[in-house]
C-alpha cells in the first residue's frame, strides 16, 4: 500500500464508521428489514397454502366422484347440445348486448361498496373455513 493510499484510508475511516453506526442504527434500515422478513413471510404462507390447495385438488381428481364429473364433463363438452351451447355463448360474447353487459359488470365491481362487500365475503368465508368465530371476533367493524 503506497503512503497515499494510506493517508485516504485514514481520511475515510473516520466517515466510513460513522455512516456505519448511524446505518445500524438506523430507522430506514429497520423498515427495510421488517420489510424483507414480511415479504419472506407472505412468500412462505404462500407457497404453504399453494401447497395445501395443489394437494387437495390432486386428491379430487385421483377419487372416484373427480374421475366421474371429468368424464361426465367430458361427455357434455362433446355432445351436440354441449357444442351449441358453447356457440351461443361464443356469439353472446361478441355481440353489442355481450359487450355492453361486460362494462358494465366491470363497473360494478370496481364500485367502493362492491368492493367491501366483496372483502367483507371473503374476510367471512375464510372465517367459516378455519373455525373462526365470524363477526363476534372482528366486533361487527369492516376495514378495507
Amino acid at each position: 500500500m503506497s503512503d497515499f493510499e494510506r493517508r485516504v484510508r485514514q481520511r475515510l475511516n473516520p466517515l466510513s464508521t460513522a455512516f456505519t453506526g448511524w446505518w445500524c442504527h438506523s430507522r430506514i434500515r429497520q423498515a427495510w428489514l421488517r420489510r424483507s422478513e414480511s415479504k419472506d413471510t407472505v412468500r412462505r404462507e404462500a407457497t404453504t397454502v399453494s401447497k395445501q390447495a395443489r394437494s387437495a385438488l390432486h386428491d379430487l381428481r385421483d377419487s372416484e366422484a373427480g374421475k366421474r364429473a371429468a368424464t361426465t364433463l367430458n361427455d357434455l363438452r362433446d355432445s351436440d347440445a354441449g357444442k351449441r351451447a358453447a356457440t351461443a355463448l361464443n356469439d353472446l360474447r361478441d355481440s353489442d348486448a355481450g359487450k355492453r353487459a361486460v362494462g358494465a359488470w366491470n363497473d360494478l365491481r370496481q364500485r367502493e361498496s362492491v368492493r367491501k362487500a366483496g372483502a367483507s365475503a371473503r374476510r367471512a368465508l375464510h372465517d367459516l373455513r378455519s373455525g373462526g368465530g365470524g363477526s363476534a371476533d372482528s366486533g361487527g367493524t369492516t376495514t378495507s
